[in-house]
């Protein structure tokens, strides 16, 4: 590295350390998924391969889809896929309020993947629930930060989780839903509901100011699962 990107990455650092040392630790969680040969796209495929085997049909969401990696690896007909994209990929051009706010479409598998945010998340979530199918799945990415930085919002580098977490933290203190936390890169959520009547935990008031050292706190107590134990969750025995 040359001295200019040096002084340069050293004037970053310093000017973000300044902005939130507060919510700075040395603490981290160390994975290794990059050894793991599973990933959303595998999950989010078996679970519409399983619709299909049941119903013969799947209709598919995608909330968030940027470069289109996962909306293009989806085994579906184009008229079975809905990518919603306030900018990039998929193939509806909306913010996901918008898109929810007009939809009358029911969807078999949901995968949430768009803006990093806990309430933004939220309020996706809780639309997906009132447009999911009867025994569909949703999957939330992003649900494990590895360090401070990658939980902090705003964003302040590339490879960004930022506190989606606090969804999954609630999904863990809702009823009548089936919630497991999927041990793969970045943590991917898996959900389908048990009753028609979910309960969800909405607990804003305690969680909108927590940082990546809450989470260190109830991390261990979340419903964590080997990829290898969550493929009996998609129908693959």
């Amino acid at each position: 590295m040359g001295l200019r990107k040096k002084i340069k990455k050293f004037i970053y650092n310093n000017n973000i350390n300044r902005k939130y040392g507060k919510f700075a630790t040395d603490k981290t969680i160390k994975k290794n998924w990059n050894k793991i040969f599973l990933n959303k796209i595998s999950f989010v495929n078996l679970a519409v391969a399983n619709v299909l085997r049941k119903k013969g049909h799947c209709f598919y969401l995608e909330i968030g889809c940027d470069d289109n990696v996962t909306f293009n690896s989806i085994s579906l007909p184009k008229k079975y896929k809905y990518g919603v994209d306030p900018r990039d990929g998929g193939n509806i051009r909306k913010t996901s309020d918008l898109f929810f706010k007009n939809n009358k479409k029911k969807f078999d598998v949901i995968l949430l993947d768009g803006l990093h945010e806990y309430e933004q998340t939220q309020r996706d979530l809780l639309n997906s629930l009132r447009f999911l199918n009867n025994n569909g799945y949703i999957f939330i990415d992003d649900l494990i930060p590895l360090d401070w930085k990658m939980e902090l919002v705003p964003r302040i580098q590339g490879r960004w989780n930022g506190d989606v977490w606090k969804i999954g933290y609630e999904l863990s203190k809702s009823k009548n839903l089936k919630f497991k936390i999927i041990d793969i890169i970045s943590g991917v959520g898996y959900l389908r509901k048990v009753k028609k009547k979910l309960k969800y935990n909405k607990m804003n008031n305690v969680l909108k100011n927590q940082r990546f050292k809450d989470f260190l706190k109830i991390y261990k107590k979340l419903p964590i699962i080997s990829g290898e134990k969550a493929l009996k969750l998609v129908g693959y025995e």
